[in-house]
């Protein structure tokens, strides 16, 4: 019995196999971009001065940039320089039945006009204003970062 079950398996995984062996290879990530990562710099960050804590607001958001720029793939090499602009257009706070909800919209800026803009409406404790806050802000970051270098690269592509 146990030699039948040893054969029907190693035929079953023989033809699955042979299937693999036939397909392409699937293709991880492209290796034909530059080598290395391009020098990114925040050229300008505007949050608005009438916030509260807006000298806390705009270190969360430098850190957070300067973080998540790593993290994106521009399209560039490391012989090259990336400017771009983050403004914080909107920051609102509320408490609505023990939820804190934060609006954010934040707009980035490339030269030559081009523009990525990320809303985002989150709920959160309302004991922890702070840690809601940041969140959202780093989500913020994530979404406007990405879709420049979404834009970077293509215009890259193009050349």
């Amino acid at each position: 019995m146990r030699a039948i079950v040893l054969l029907l398996a190693s035929l079953t995984l023989g033809t699955a196999f042979s299937r693999v062996a036939n397909a392409e290879p699937a293709l991880i990530g492209p290796d034909d971009g530059p080598e290395g990562r391009p020098h990114i710099v925040l050229d300008q960050l505007v949050v608005p001065a009438n916030l509260p804590e807006h000298q806390r607001i705009s270190k969360v958001l430098e850190k957070a940039l300067k973080h998540e720029a790593h993290r994106f793939q521009w399209g560039a090499g490391r012989s090259n320089r990336i400017e771009y602009r983050f403004f914080l257009e909107q920051l609102d706070l509320s408490v609505e039945r023990g939820v804190l909800k934060v609006r954010c919209t934040a707009l980035g800026r490339l030269p030559k006009g081009k523009t990525a803009r990320s809303k985002l409406e989150f709920g959160g404790d309302a004991k922890e204003p702070r840690k809601v806050i940041d969140h959202v802000l780093l989500i913020v970051a994530r979404g406007v970062l990405s879709r420049l270098a979404d834009l970077e690269r293509d215009r890259r592509s193009r050349r």
